[in-house]
């Protein structure tokens, strides 16, 4: 039965650490179809010496029984013709081969039994081998998926966050400094001369508006 435990290693086997090990996810499942191919195989192997020795016992218990069939008649036979000494004879050998027909009929009970346990396993195994087939690729992206998850679990995990907290201060400090220096950079300092002459001619423009509003008013009096 060591076979079938097989079934259970393949699914079972260092579940702790098979992540670790996978580099290609797509290969794993693969191997395990294979494996379970190869199981299947086996069982299907087994199962049919299995059966070739049924048919073997049932034949030998059937001999068997013709054998009493037949010491029981000759001891019938040796009564008819006053042989008591071969009749006792013929009886022993009858109780032989009845004993034997026991012993047979043990035998196929066990391996009867044995059968069904086989046929019984060998259909998980199928329905197993069918199951995955039918998600492997399901199986593949869940396990790369796990895979990564527990990377960035165990990355997080082995993190210093005061680490953290300094690269992100030392990036905010940056990022303010990149910050004042862009300022900086569109400041000028002292005024220019062609900043200077705008404001003159701005203000004399204004002066001269406001020397023709003024002079209006006056006239706009005088008329009055």
């Amino acid at each position: 039965m060591q076979m079938f435990k097989r079934v259970a290693d393949i699914f079972n086997s260092h579940v702790n650490s098979v992540l670790d090990k996978m580099e290609d996810p797509a290969k794993m499942i693969s191997l395990m179809i294979t494996e379970l191919e190869d199981t299947q195989t086996k069982a299907r192997a087994s199962m049919a010496g299995r059966k070739a020795e049924q048919t073997s016992l049932e034949r030998e218990k059937a001999e068997f029984g013709k054998s009493v069939v037949r010491w029981e008649e000759r001891a019938k036979l040796a009564i008819s013709n006053g042989r008591e000494d071969l009749a006792r004879e013929a009886l022993v050998e009858k109780k032989y081969a009845s004993e034997q027909v026991k012993r047979v009929e043990e035998q196929l009970a066990t391996l009867t039994s044995i059968l069904a346990s086989q046929t019984a396993q060998l259909a998980q195994i199928t329905d197993k081998l069918k199951e995955v087939k039918d998600k492997q690729q399901i199986l593949v992206q869940r396990a790369r998926g796990a895979k990564e998850k527990k990377q960035v679990a165990q990355t997080l995990k082995n993190s210093d966050s005061a680490d953290l907290a300094r690269k992100f201060s030392e990036l905010e400090s940056k990022i303010e400094r990149m910050e004042a220096d862009a300022e900086m950079a569109g400041y000028h300092g002292s005024t220019s001369s062609s900043d200077e002459f705008a404001k003159m001619e701005n203000d004399s423009a204004i002066d001269a508006e406001l020397e023709s509003l003024k002079s209006s008013m006056a006239k706009k009096k005088e008329q009055k």
